[in-house]
């Protein structure tokens, strides 16, 4: 079978029971976002034996025999439906189906990339790292074996002290507090942990012995997500901070993400780089700034219509956020502009990272129906000195990336500072 395995590169598999142009549209999107489309409206059945694990399914129930072949198949994965009905009725229906997403017909592009980011942020959320601030030894050893089964990573630490100084050079997705500790206890960190505003919405649980209704009361309204009772039972902690994770990681993709690709909006970029440059001065860690802007972009949109620019805006972000490291930073500034932040990348490595992705999507072709056309993208890079704020550094990064379009667009420039810095340095 031609479809059986997965594409090279591929996040994962996706079933789709439609057809047609509905089916041609959908498998656009997820392939758009690196995953493999695999038509199931077939005459002879997939055979789930030599089929890649499947990562979700796709059922449009306005194609005929779809919803019917959908229920046969011995699928558990989260299903999304294209449906044409939105009252209750309808509704209630598909959640007795056990569908967990909807996308009103006719399909909008943009919404179904929104369900499939959303599935992939839940899923993600088993990477996802934890802090345990506890005292206990004991604690702190269960806590850490219940979560790193779960593929999670856990930091540990034994005091409020520690805990503080953790969080300023690490990222955290949610905190294991121990409630009763000496010195400060775990309510007072809760409120510290709060006067930060990234940290609003970071889950913090709190792991105690008290019984006292009141007192658990106190412990949420001054901060904490949930209360889970010691001594810690593995399989209940693993179901509560998963659901934690899921739900904060839902929440923040809401708020900070750009909807049409899934990057950080331009606010949170900007929010995420002072922080990451605050860090880098405390840390002497080397930290560089990439922005990139799509080249005669408005040439696509007047030629192909706006669908077919963002989906060459959805292509280029669903590169940079597969190629790139976890822990950099990718943000949508608006339009047909990105920015990336490269975390301990010295300016000549980012820019050899950037001139290798403008390589591979330029060598990518878009197919619109019977014309084929290519993109580029012009990048400028800048790097982080003692004394430098975030907007120094996307102000160089902005003047570098001037003069890649100056100098003939589709290249990569490295800053040029009389000050600081060598002579512009040019990748074409």
């Amino acid at each position: 079978m031609q479809n059986a395995i997965t594409a090279e590169g591929s996040r994962g598999t996706i079933l789709i029971f439609d057809e047609g142009l509905s089916l041609a549209q959908v498998s656009a999107v997820v392939s758009e976002l690196r995953f493999t489309p695999v038509p199931a409206l077939v005459d002879v059945p997939l055979d789930f034996d030599l089929l890649p694990p499947v990562y979700l399914a796709i059922v449009n129930e306005a194609a005929a025999g779809a919803l019917e072949q959908w229920s046969a198949t011995p699928c558990d994965a989260p299903t999304i439906k294209i449906a044409g009905g939105g009252s209750f009725e309808a509704r209630l229906q598909a959640a007795r189906e056990g569908i967990a997403g909807i996308v009103d017909a006719p399909l909008s592009s943009e919404d179904l990339t929104s369900w499939v980011r959303h599935f992939y942020t839940l899923e993600a959320t088993r990477q996802s790292h934890v802090l345990i601030v506890d005292d206990d030894q004991m604690t702190r050893e269960i806590g850490a074996q219940a979560l790193r089964s779960e593929d999670m990573s856990v930091g540990e630490v034994e005091s409020a002290r520690e805990a503080f100084k953790y969080l300023q050079n690490h990222t955290v997705d949610a905190i294991l507090l121990d409630l009763q500790m000496p010195d400060v206890d775990g309510l007072e960190l809760a409120r510290i942990i709060r006067q930060d505003q990234q940290n609003l919405s970071l889950p913090i649980i709190f792991l105690s012995g008290e019984r006292d209704p009141l007192r658990q009361l106190q412990a949420r309204r001054l901060g904490g997500d949930d209360f889970i009772m010691k001594p810690i039972m593995p399989s209940r902690l693993r179901e509560i901070v998963q659901m934690r994770l899921e739900r904060a990681g839902a929440l923040k993709s809401l708020i900070e993400r750009d909807s049409l690709t899934g990057l950080l909006n331009h606010a949170r970029f900007h929010a995420h780089l002072e922080s990451e440059i605050g860090r880098s001065s405390r840390t002497d860690a080397e930290i560089s700034v990439a922005l990139i802007d799509l080249d005669h972009f408005k040439s696509v949109n007047d030629t192909y219509g706006h669908q077919v620019g963002d989906r060459v805006i959805r292509s280029l972000a669903t590169l940079l956020s597969t190629a790139l490291r976890k822990t950099d930073l990718i943000g949508r500034l608006g339009g047909e502009e990105f920015g990336v932040v490269l975390l301990d990348t010295d300016l000549e490595s980012a820019a050899h990272v950037v001139d290798r992705l403008r390589e591979t999507f330029e060598a990518s072709a878009f197919e619109v129906d019977n014309d084929t056309f290519k993109a580029s993208f012009s990048a400028g890079v800048s790097t982080f000195r003692k004394g430098r704020s975030p907007a120094d550094m996307v102000r160089f990064a902005d003047a570098a990336l001037y003069q890649a379009k100056a100098q003939g667009r589709g290249r990569t420039v490295t800053e040029a500072d009389e000050v600081f810095d060598p002579p512009i340095k040019v990748r074409a």
